[in-house]
């Protein structure tokens, strides 16, 4: 990147929710914006501008985000793509997962949500490019997308909440980890959205789904501090997320536990 900026195109729809986008990404000197009105438009521009990243709302007409996400692999298998959609379902989430997209969010989503999912997207542009010229291994960045709920474990406590974990044989794969990402107090997770995210020290990056929906109550900050605990101790000390659950009988019978 020329000009050392993460450039992001934004496909949707609707002009007003471009605007809206435009807005808020534009106020970070980091990011350079375009945005498209359909996915034959982002298309055409693809070539051009170059994105990094692609923040696309799932449902347009012609050719939807699901068709989108499929032919910008083709062409870049590297850009980072992101989903809108109105439809948070665990079926179009995982499609869209499967498909190789970064992340999604839901509309309505708030400033914090899209910031965070950018900010996270960034970083992995930015470890791209600051991996030029090391060896072919060191540079790729791959990304291990797995079932909902299937790499995680949780426990309903006293409270009512549920503590959030990842299963130690996930942490074992990815090798020295250099730093984790995971949600903030008060934010909401929804089932099937990346949840836990895990950055080696060699770029490769592991992505977990939440089993459930809720709202993340409280953080151990001892693991975003030092992931190896995580490691050590994935059934104590090593915990995530301690979550209160929108509906947590609903979502274990959709996970075939109940």
């Amino acid at each position: 990147m020329l000009n050392d900026k993460v450039k992001i195109l934004v496909i949707d729809d609707e002009q007003i929710i471009l605007d809206s986008i435009k807005r808020i990404l534009k106020k970070e000197e980091a990011y350079e914006v375009e945005t498209a009105l359909s996915a034959q438009e982002a298309l055409q521009k693809l070539p051009v501008f170059l994105p990094n990243i692609i923040l696309t709302d799932l449902m347009m007409p012609e050719i939807d985000g699901l068709e989108l996400l499929k032919k910008v692999k083709e062409i870049n298998d590297k850009i980072f793509v992101i989903m809108i959609t109105g439809y948070a379902t665990i079926n179009t989430a995982l499609q869209a997962m499967q498909l190789g997209a970064f992340d999604y969010i839901a509309k309505p989503f708030t400033r914090d949500e899209l910031r965070k999912v950018i900010e996270r997207a960034a970083s992995l542009v930015s470890a791209q490019t600051n991996s030029e010229g090391k060896s072919p291994l060191q540079n790729e960045i791959i990304s291990n997308i797995q079932g909902i709920g299937q790499y995680s474990w949780l426990m309903m406590n006293d409270e009512g909440l549920v503590v959030l974990g990842v299963e130690r044989a996930v942490l074992y794969s990815v090798g020295k980890i250099q730093t984790v990402y995971l949600p903030s107090v008060g934010d909401e997770i929804r089932q099937g959205s990346v949840y836990f995210q895990i950055f080696s020290s060699d770029l490769r990056t592991q992505s977990i789904f939440s089993p459930l929906s809720g709202i993340v109550v409280e953080v151990n900050e001892k693991v975003l501090e030092n992931p190896e605990i995580a490691v050590l101790d994935p059934y104590g000390e090593g915990w995530l997320l301690k979550i209160k659950p929108y509906n947590f009988e609903e979502d274990m019978k959709t996970l075939g536990l109940l």
